[in-house]
């Protein structure tokens, strides 16, 4: 059973991806191209609903994930709070996610090399949560110091061995608190795409 919903774990975060790219009918970044893609939790809320202030995990800063930029940690299923950042760092839109499941806001930083993305948790406060953080390219790095271009060998020996069931050859899984990192490879065993998740994707 536990493997069955390993393997359909993996196959889901694959098949996302390929539609998060898909739905913008763009192609996926390559080195500085900017690729905006959104995405929503998959957690029964209407296309109008947002999530309740309630759903936010406070405790998300001691147990989760976190990639920081320039001192500011970015925490999945934490709040997001882009007043942190200068405004000329980032790009903004507000986008329809692929599944019609209401509104995300995509921040672009540093000419596209991550992206954030978030959800409104409560229209009154103002509130998202990070529901993804995507690197784009390798003038960013994890909190661990890995970075798109690293092997398989360098993310182990910075977070240990992946998650047997829910990794593959091609994607190694670690699951920390409401957070997972996903490091998709290539056949030369080089990393190719790193993606923070908020478990509420998964």
């Amino acid at each position: 059973m536990k493997f069955t919903k390993a393997a359909a774990l993996v196959m889901s975060l694959s098949i996302a991806g390929a539609a998060l790219c898909a739905c913008n009918n763009q192609a996926q970044p390559v080195s500085s191209d900017v690729n905006v893609v959104s995405t929503q939790a998959q957690n029964g809320k209407g296309a109008n609903e947002t999530i309740d202030v309630a759903d936010i995990d406070k405790n998300a800063a001691n147990s989760n994930f976190k990639f920081t930029y320039k001192g500011v940690d970015i925490i999945c299923s934490a709040a997001f709070d882009e007043t942190k950042f200068d405004s000329s760092e980032y790009e903004m839109t507000q986008q329809a996610s692929c599944a019609g499941q209401g509104l995300d806001y995509v921040y672009v930083f540093k000419g596209g090399s991550f992206q954030v993305v978030s959800h409104p948790i409560d229209d009154k406060s103002g509130e998202c949560k990070v529901m993804y953080v995507m690197l784009c390219d390798d003038t960013v790095q994890t909190a661990e110091g890995v970075y798109i271009g690293n092997t398989v060998d360098q993310v182990k020996a910075a977070y240990g061995e992946p998650e047997a069931e829910k990794s593959t050859d091609a994607i190694l899984i670690y699951t920390k608190g409401t957070s997972f990192i996903q490091f998709e490879v290539n056949e030369s065993n080089v990393v190719t795409s790193i993606v923070y998740f908020s478990t509420d994707l998964a």
